[in-house]
């Protein structure tokens, strides 16, 4: 109901209306700026006749400019078949065993990847015997200070599994079973 109302306010006396706005009297253009003005008189010909116009006096002056510039000598370097970069990585294959799919391939020596990171961690925890520092930095290719800085204060996740009946076991509680 309230559309139908509405639809007969916005068309009532539409003609009258619109024939009213039709023969108002259109606004005036705003003042142009003076160099608005100016463009439309550089098309004409007194000032083109200006612009090539020749003048000698500062066709003399401009012939006794002289300009000397010193620049170096440019040295090519002839590069004798070097690809960029200039500064090639040497490159090592990671060692991954069963882990291969979720990392790099080639790793720059001096660095490893993370996943060869969690492995030598791993592996040196497990077996400190075996895999002691110099074993780590001679198979990674890294620096014996950066290993031992590496095994002081990187520690790998240790999951701990206490005995059910301890004395950190909550006492009188049993575990519900799932059936």
């Amino acid at each position: 109901m309230g559309g139908r109302v509405t639809r007969v306010f916005r068309n009532f006396n539409v003609e009258n209306r619109a024939r009213r706005e039709i023969s108002k009297e259109k606004p005036t253009a705003a003042p142009r700026h003076r160099t608005a003005r100016l463009d439309a008189t550089a098309d004409s010909p007194e000032i083109k006749e200006e612009v090539l116009r020749k003048d000698d006096r500062f066709l003399t002056l401009l012939k006794d400019v002289y300009v000397e510039s010193r620049d170096p000598p440019v040295q090519v370097k002839d590069g004798g078949g070097e690809h960029l970069p200039s500064k090639q990585e040497e490159k090592r294959l990671t060692k991954l065993g069963h882990l291969e799919g979720l990392d790099v391939k080639k790793v720059p020596k001096g660095k490893i990847s993370l996943v060869e990171a969690l492995t030598l961690l791993n592996n040196h925890k497990l077996q400190p015997q075996i895999w002691t520092a110099e074993k780590i930095a001679a198979e990674y290719s890294l620096e014996l200070k950066e290993v031992n800085s590496l095994l002081e204060f990187f520690i790998p996740f240790a999951v701990q599994e206490f005995p059910k009946e301890t004395k950190k076991a909550i006492p009188g509680h049993k575990q519900k079973k799932l059936t």
